[in-house]
This record gives C-alpha cells, sequence and structure tokens, in this order.
C-alpha cells in the first residue's frame, strides 16, 4: 500500500518575535593558583536542596565604572541544563506528552522558575527547527515561567501541523516522512492511529527522529534566548 503523507487544512502563522540587543559581559571568578582546574559550578538553595546552575554569562573583567550598569548572570535550572559529556538530568522523548516525566523527580521541582534570575518569557531555537518555541507562564499570579511551563511548551509548539510549503522548503524530505510514520505506527490502537495519521505532518517530524532532550544552553542574543540541543 503507496504511504501518503497530509498536512492540516489550515496554515497558522506567528507574528515574528522581536530582536533582543546582546547582554553585556560580565566578570568571571578566576581559579586560584591553589585551586588548579576549572572552577566548581555555583550551588543555588532549592526546594530539594542545592543543585549546580549553569552560568549564562562569561567573559572578561568589565571596568569598574560599568559594573552596575550589568545585568545579574543568568542561570538555567538544573533539570534543563545542558551538559555536553554527561547524561541529561531528565529522560525524555520530545514526540511523547510530558506526563510521565514528574515520575522522575518530586513534581514540586517542577514549579520552580526555569532560571535564575525568573524570567517571564524564554524564547527556545533549534538548528533542526524551522520555528522558534515561545514560552510563557501558566500561572498569571507569577507570572514566572516555570521548569514545567518549558517541557508543555516544547510539547505543543512541536505538535503543531506544518503547512505544505513548509514540507517542501525542506532537505531530506524522506527522513520526515519515516519519522512521521514511525511515529503514528507506534500508536498501538487502529482508530487512534488511522486518526493520527490524518493530521499530518507535524513540527516534531521535522526533527528527522531527533527527538531526546539534552537540554538548554544560553545564547549571545540575550539572556531569555536559549539554545535546544535534542539526540
Amino acid at each position: 500500500m503507496t504511504k501518503h503523507v497530509h498536512f492540516a487544512p489550515t496554515n497558522i502563522v506567528y507574528s515574528p518575535i522581536p530582536s533582543t540587543p546582546s547582554p553585556a559581559l560580565s566578570s568571571v571568578s578566576l581559579p586560584s593558583s591553589e585551586s588548579p582546574g576549572p572552577p566548581t559550578p555555583p550551588l543555588v538553595e532549592g526546594a530539594y536542596g542545592s543543585y549546580p546552575r549553569t552560568p549564562f554569562y562569561g567573559g572578561l573583567e568589565p571596568l569598574p565604572e560599568i559594573v552596575s550598569q550589568l545585568p545579574p548572570p543568568m542561570q538555567i535550572h538544573f533539570l534543563l541544563a545542558y551538559a555536553p559529556h554527561a547524561e541529561p538530568s531528565l529522560g525524555y522523548d520530545l514526540s511523547i506528552p510530558p506526563g510521565y516525566i514528574t515520575e522522575q523527580y518530586p513534581p514540586q521541582i517542577f514549579s520552580e522558575p526555569a532560571t535564575n534570575p525568573p524570567l517571564p518569557t524564554l524564547i527556545i531555537s533549534c538548528p533542526h527547527l524551522q520555528w522558534k518555541i515561545v514560552v510563557n507562564p501558566s500561572s498569571q499570579a507569577t507570572n514566572v515561567v516555570t521548569v514545567l511551563d518549558v517541557f508543555m511548551a516544547l510539547y505543543h509548539e512541536l505538535r503543531l501541523a506544518i503547512h505544505p510549503a513548509e514540507y517542501q522548503a525542506i532537505v531530506g524530505r524522506e527522513l520526515v516522512d519515516g519519522a512521521y510514520f514511525s511515529r503514528c505506527g507506534r500508536i498501538s490502537d487502529s482508530d487512534a492511529r488511522s486518526a493520527e495519521l490524518k493530521k499530518g505532518v507535524k513540527r516534531v517530524d521535522t526533527l528527522k527522529g531527533r527527538t531526546q532532550f539534552l537540554g538548554l544552553a544560553g545564547t549571545v542574543k540575550g539572556p531569555n534566548i536559549w539554545e535546544l540541543y535534542l539526540a
């Protein structure tokens, strides 16, 4: 039977994200001669003890007269931090609803701010995606992006259907097709599988199988813009 790729009947258009000026550099602490090797990441007290945070800024020592004008160093929650030489703190497949991830740690930890200092919005980019993902707080009372907000935004944004014109612009469409049929094929119920096939190619399929979350890393584009790493 010939396989056909389907698309959603409507195209969703998003407003462009305004550019954010690059932040100034802040100071970094150099290791003393008595303590060779790289400096240890700072420990930050959270609801469940101390854990290392990944610094956003780094660079040369700033001039004293501009120190007071610099923004505070931006750090990412350890569950979201990308560590290139270590296993991710959380195992998560972006093609699956994120409800099960709360079983890996105490549920309350997912309500902690995603960054320190906390941010009211977060923008995630990925070299494997045509689209940027904007994360907004789920609670208007606090107006702070939490760890769970990040995972929920990643899942819901990647579940959006793509337009045929976007599909035609993709290089390596056969890999996208393979990811599409593989994702739908994992649905055991035949009726649900058929319904999902009719919904067409989703943004997650354009990752071509790279759906394992490795973490977020800071960028030079701004303290609220982070890059998504996948495997």
